[in-house]
């Protein structure tokens, strides 16, 4: 390995580490870095180069950095508080060509990725950059992409301390770029998969259909292909309706066909979410729905809902699970693993490779390879039949974890078996995010409209094809009236056809009627026209407007569907192509979390918070310590030097990484005082050589020169781009609005007495 050791690319390069260069350089010749103990100017030891493993794949390549896969648990950052502490990686890639080489050697002026998976510096957004990528991280597993596959890049791989200094040598791997085998064997196998090698945009309207629920917070109802060609479902909670368990649902368009004494193979990859109260479902349902009214966060035995008659694989932090819903709408758990435990430990914007064997008696699952669920169904059985497959990312009040929004990352999504439907879908929508519910009720003479947008001839282009077109929409309630359809009640549709509106579904057997409560989604469809070859068509070339006359209920994710036959489907526009696709560079950044641990020989506990009693103020007098940590959380109150791995911090479950801190710093301002977070009284530098992704640091504020009486401390950290970080005792987000979280502030009272 050599040991030319490059200067960071960021630009604030300590003189100290210029001198580290020379003399690694000097030393190349003639030792090994594994081999030689080398100290930074000032004698600083620098360690041992990190233990680096690189496993490739399509288009990406997973890093493990000083990572105990088999002993995953317990891989925690100890900070002492001095900002000495280790405090995770720096990671450095680049195409192995001569110009990228060069480059890597040179300092580089900082930036921020903006286009999902926000983790990473440098580089040129949708392209694989020929020049120099590299993030800050406190995870000991991240992946690198998009990649080219089997192009040569080097990957330099370093330690950093809480103040963004760093620790090691440097540990230089050449690897062959992706590794494409893998997922080719899936193409070659699979009857229907999609790998999501799409430019960044909108996913594959013909293949999937987006949908949400009306508890879902419509900014961050999205699903969207980044620059990295994999997928992402983004989801968060509203709870100023009728509900706090919210949804963004991906139905794919293919069904997949369960036969006796077979096992039909399933494969994904997938990261899992790490905020507790987020999860993430994939349902196999006997009947087509946009949504899941079986939404129930703890999946225990005898919890109800609908679809009957399902399969679910469920995770939610380091637990996947396996349920099956029987015909009478009651889950009945099959089996359970936590995947930190067999070696397969989840971690924030990871994916890993999901294999299932499912057939009418039970079901296998492997991870990365690993075997890790062999169960039977018995005494229960899995109906022989078609399922369609729906992706759920689901949540529970999220906002109670501090957490507006999440991010799942997924990619390879297929299955074998027979072609059990060869139509091709064509499908057009209201909008592509947010949502679209309205109210119909009759007793107030609200009646309304949704409008959507169809730029092409629906028509089949082959004589004699016919061709369906079914208008899909779902029942929700979005207030806390009871849903009811009336005699007559009906959609028409360009103010001419008129089309009876169909009851909700309820397909437990035998009848359950209490599955159908007043909240919960249906999906239904209604056919308004058989297309043919030649013949006139009922739908106009721009807007079809379709109006809703019904009793009492919400409706909302209002689409048209067309199936054509083999061979016969005109032109078609996507949705992408007619509606604006917010991504997630458009949603409110938030910043890494950052918050007072101790002050003085007080832990900053409920009673500090806001909202508590105000009477509850942290005396101070004289010179105090202060303990803030930002980018992460501690394991325990009574272990606040352990910082968790993976990386806890909203931040990272809503972008997938971290773009680091660069400064930490504590105000301090008079009780009722307005107009800004006060006067500076501490600032930590923690961009020494890179922005440091975390840190827990303990430092002296000296409250002598200021009088007598109360005041209110403040800390925030900040970002490279100038982003401010939030706060995170627990209830910010339940005081603020995504939008205001970065940069909020969030006093602790204390009483200076000297």
């Amino acid at each position: 390995m050599t040991t030319h050791r490059a200067r960071p690319p960021f630009p604030a390069v300590s003189r100290r580490l210029v001198a580290l260069v020379v003399l690694v350089a000097g030393l190349a010749a003639s030792a090994s870095t594994d081999a030689m103990t080398l100290f930074r100017a000032g004698f600083d030891p620098l360690a041992a180069a990190p233990a680096v493993t690189v496993l490739r794949d399509d288009r990406v390549a997973t890093i493990e950095m000083d990572y105990a896969a088999e002993n995953a648990w317990g891989q925690w950052w100890t900070m002492d508080g001095s900002g000495q502490d280790p405090a995770g990686f720096l990671v450095t890639w680049w195409p192995d060509t001569p110009a990228a080489t060069t480059e890597a050697a040179a300092p580089r002026s900082k930036a921020e990725a903006s286009d999902g998976c926000l983790a990473e510096h440098g580089g040129t957004a949708g392209t694989p950059s020929p020049t120099v990528r590299w993030m800050v991280t406190g995870n000991r597993r991240v992946q690198l992409q998009p990649l080219v596959n089997d192009m040569p890049y080097q990957v330099r791989v370093e330690r950093i301390d809480a103040l963004g200094a760093i620790t090691s040598l440097p540990r230089v791997v050449r690897f062959d770029g992706g590794d494409g085998t893998r997922v080719q064997a899936l193409r070659d196998t699979l009857t229907s998969f999609d790998d999501f090698n799409l430019p960044m945009g909108a996913p594959d309207e013909t293949r999937w259909n987006n949908a949400t629920v009306t508890s879902t917070d419509p900014r961050f109802n999205l699903f969207f292909i980044n620059d990295q060609y994999h997928a992402h479902t983004l989801q968060g909670t509203r709870v100023d309706n009728t509900g706090d368990r919210s949804q963004t649902s991906q139905r794919y368009r293919k069904p997949l066909r369960i036969e006796q004494g077979v096992r039909r193979r399933i494969v994904f990859d997938m990261d899992s979410p790490l905020s507790p109260r987020s999860v993430w479902y994939l349902d196999l349902n006997p009947v087509a729905t946009d949504v899941t009214g079986h939404a129930d966060f703890f999946d225990s035995a005898g919890a109800i809902g609908l679809p009957a008659g399902m399969l679910r694989l469920r995770a939610q932090f380091q637990t996947f699970s396996v349920s099956l819903i029987g015909m009478d709408g009651a889950s009945r758990p099959i089996a359970s693993v936590d995947m930190e435990a067999v070696g397969r430990q989840a971690v924030s914007n990871v994916r890993r490779a999901f294999d299932v064997r499912v057939g009418t008696d039970g079901i296998a699952v492997s991870i990365d390879g690993r075997e890790v669920i062999d169960a039977s169904f018995a005494p229960d059985v899995f109906a022989a039949g078609d399922y369609e497959a729906l992706w759920v990312g689901f949540g529970y009040n999220t906002p109670k974890d501090a957490n507006p929004y999440y991010l799942l990352h997924w990619d390879n999504f297929g299955f074998d078996g027979p072609v059990v439907e060869p139509r091709r879908v064509h499908n057009y929508v209201t909008r592509l995010a947010g949502t679209d519910y309205q109210k119909a009720h009759r007793g107030s003479g609200t009646f309304p409209t949704f409008d959507i947008a169809i730029p092409d001839d629906l028509r089949p282009v082959t004589a004699g094809a016919t061709a369906q077109a079914w208008l899909v929409f779902t029942y929700q309630m979005g207030d806390y009236s009871s849903f009811q359809l009336a005699s007559g009640d009906h959609v028409a549709m360009n103010g001419a056809a008129t089309f009876t509106l169909p009851p909700r579904v309820n397909n437990s057997m035998p009848l359950v009627p209490d599955l159908l409560a007043w909240h919960v989604p249906s999906t239904v469809r209604v056919k308004v026209a058989d297309l043919v070859a030649g013949m006139p068509s009922p739908f106009l070339i721009g807007t079809n407007r379709f109006r809703f006359f019904a009793e009492n209920t919400g409706l909302l994710n209002v689409h048209l569907e067309v199936f054509y036959p083999p061979g016969s489907a005109p032109a078609y526009t996507p949705p992408a192509q007619i509606h604006d696709q917010p991504m997630h560079a458009d949603l409110p950044r938030l910043g890494p979390p950052a918050r007072f641990e101790r002050i003085g020989d007080t832990t900053v506990g409920a009673r500090h918070l806001i909202g508590a009693d105000p009477a509850e103020r942290i005396g101070v007098s004289g010179s105090v310590p202060v303990t803030v940590v930002t980018g992460n959380r501690s394991y325990a109150d009574w272990a606040p030097q352990l910082l968790v791995v993976p990386v806890a911090s909203t931040e990272v479950w809503s972008t997938g990484g971290t773009t680091g801190i660069t400064r930490v710093e504590v105000f301090l301002r008079p009780q009722g005082s307005t107009g800004g977070p006060g006067q500076r009284v501490l600032l930590i530098e923690t961009a020494r050589d890179v922005p440091a992704p975390q840190g827990r640091y303990t430092r002296t504020f000296d409250s002598r020169p200021f009088a007598d009486g109360d005041y209110e401390l403040f800390v925030r950290a900040v970002t490279p781009s100038g982003l401010y970080s939030h706060p995170s005792y627990g209830n910010e987000a339940e005081l603020w609005n995504a939008a205001e979280l970065s940069g909020a502030y969030y006093p602790i009272p204390i009483r200076i007495d000297n």
